[in-house]
């Protein structure tokens, strides 16, 4: 009975179609699996900090008051920022964090797509203060 239940359970398995990820913009979805921003690498690097968060808080709650608490404190709310700014990656596709990975470990490198003119014809370098 039950070697029949397992063949019918791997029959629908197999039937099964790949998930349409209705709510991730289609730039993020169409990235290669192994760009760093792919779906994968996101998903992947919001699976780990939402563990990392949740033993952070099981920890902090166990903990008397102190230095260490603080800084257990200050990075439950850095990843809980980076979640959110994961969170509109996947609804966006810009990534709006200083860094990425799994761990913040890589910092964002900027490239300008649009370069800015000046009344004189030259490319902007940097922006004026004053006046």
């Amino acid at each position: 009975m039950s070697k029949e239940i397992e063949d019918k359970m791997a029959k629908v398995r197999a039937a099964k179609k790949p998930p349409a990820y209705k709510n991730i913009h289609p730039l993020v979805k169409n990235l290669p699996d192994d760009s760093t921003l792919s779906l994968k690498n996101v998903k992947d690097w919001q699976k780990h900090n939402k563990e990392r968060v949740s033993d952070l808080k099981y920890q902090i709650r166990r903990m008397d008051k102190g230095k260490d608490k603080v800084l257990l404190e200050r990075e439950v709310e850095n990843r809980t920022v980076y979640l959110a700014n994961i969170n509109t990656y996947l609804d966006t596709s810009t990534w709006c964090d200083l860094f990425y990975g799994k761990d913040q470990e890589h910092k964002t490198q900027y490239r300008t797509l649009a370069y800015a003119y000046d009344d004189e014809g030259y490319i902007k370098t940097n922006a004026s203060i004053g006046d």
